[in-house]
């Protein structure tokens, strides 16, 4: 019995002593520091975050009205970014930091461990990609549709390893411009695949987008790492369209005629960056 009471008053010692370092940190870690580290981290990428953090009332970071943004101009929007340390998983030796993100109408819920052997969990939904500034500012596109996303990524000898399903319902994109190509305009696509991570490097695997006439596949490495903005790109966009619709849009196609691999399959090679993406 006496040793069982002194695992409780262990327990509670070392729940209350995580519980007061976080705190501590909280109160004599100013915000306006915290913007400062910030700002440095991500105006090494060309991006810049305001307005800065304000302190919320539980221990951590919140951003109302944000916006994420390039020299081109505005990337995402939040309609609110909180960022808080997860007391449970100190408990355990471990920092985790849980991140909701609210964009229009949809959320995005993230849990990045610093230590340990889990390192991101993601779940997300309802993010109307309307509400994403990014397609207008680097595409020159108009775009719809919903997207969702969950996986999780862990942490071992050999790196990062794991997976996010990504889907988007009723996919509309239309204007899209990568360097000096067009895209075809498309609607009401079902739009479906999966980013795998493997010994830290990300890649896309068969991002197919289907509709009406035609069938897209989008695969390749994308940049994970502190420089994901400047990081090279490296995809493929397959397009097959049936004749009906390659008839409807031929000036795009005529366009894309030299990434013509065989009779009515287009293999466009997509490099640059996230930024600045473009045909190669």
């Amino acid at each position: 019995m006496k040793s069982y009471s002194r695992k409780l008053r262990g327990l509670a010692l070392s729940f209350a002593a995580c519980f007061l370092f976080v705190v501590f940190v909280y109160i004599f870690f100013p915000a306006a520091r915290i913007n400062a580290v910030i700002d440095r981290a991500l105006s090494t990428q060309g991006l810049t975050l305001a307005p800065g953090a304000r302190k919320s009332v539980l221990p951590g970071l919140v951003w109302n009205n944000a916006v994420l943004a390039s020299n081109q101009g505005a990337l995402v929007r939040f309609s609110q970014l909180k960022v808080r340390p997860l007391l449970l998983p100190l408990l355990m030796g471990r920092l985790v930091l849980h991140s909701a993100v609210a964009i229009g109408s949809g959320h995005l819920d993230l849990d990045y461990g610093i230590n340990g052997r889990e390192a991101i969990t993601l779940q997300a939904d309802g993010i109307g990609l309307g509400d994403i500034p990014f397609f207008q500012t680097v595409l020159a596109a108009k775009a719809g549709g919903l997207l969702r996303s969950s996986g999780s990524v862990t942490r071992g000898a050999k790196g990062l390893n794991g997976e996010f399903q990504l889907e988007i319902r009723q996919l509309e994109l239309s204007g899209v411009k990568l360097g000096g190509f067009s895209l075809p305009d498309v609607s009401r696509l079902t739009s479906q695949g999966m980013v795998r991570v493997t010994a830290g490097k990300a890649r896309l695997e068969s991002f197919t987008l289907q509709g009406d006439g035609i069938y897209m596949r989008l695969s390749g490495d994308l940049p994970l790492a502190t420089h994901a903005a400047s990081a090279p790109l490296n995809l493929v966009l397959e397009i097959m369209p049936k004749p009906e619709f390659l008839e409807s849009q031929k000036l795009v196609f005529l366009v894309l005629a030299k990434f013509m691999t065989s009779p009515g399959v287009y293999r466009v090679p997509i490099g640059g960056t996230l930024l600045k993406p473009e045909i190669l």
